[in-house]
């Protein structure tokens, strides 16, 4: 698998297919329920009572936008008796939602990616008194 990828680099492009999958997962993403849920399942399991009141949306809703992510593998369940846990799919879900969240940091602050201020923007005010 890890040889399959590293053949994606190295292409001009992406294969359309492959385009595709990477597309609907940013579509998925674009709902912010679905990115609150997202970003509570990076934190611990919960079912979908728990997230309904952690979103403020009904536990109806709440299974529907988890059916979307579970159809496109961001999140999975976990069955105890009755009860139905979800989590994140696997640790590249989380990573990827960190990324956006240190990228988010970044544009906000003006910083470059390395994490300093850019040339274009004056460096923050000093939290020294003169």
């Amino acid at each position: 698998m890890h040889n399959r990828h590293a053949a994606l680099f190295n292409a001009d492009a992406l294969p359309a297919d492959l385009l595709a999958d990477v597309v609907e997962i940013f579509k998925v993403l674009s709902d912010t329920t679905r990115a609150q849920l997202i970003y509570l399942l990076t934190r611990q399991e919960y079912s979908v009572n728990e997230l309904s009141q952690y979103v403020s949306v009904s536990p109806s809703a709440v299974s529907h936008h988890l059916a979307k992510l579970r159809a496109t593998r961001l999140v999975r369940t976990r069955r105890a008796g009755n009860q139905i846990y979800y989590s994140i799919d696997d640790v590249h879900v989380g990573a990827l939602f960190r990324e956006a969240l240190s990228h988010l940091d970044h544009v906000r602050r003006n910083l470059s990616p390395a994490g300093e201020w850019t040339e274009a923007t004056e460096p923050p005010p000093s939290t020294t008194h003169p």
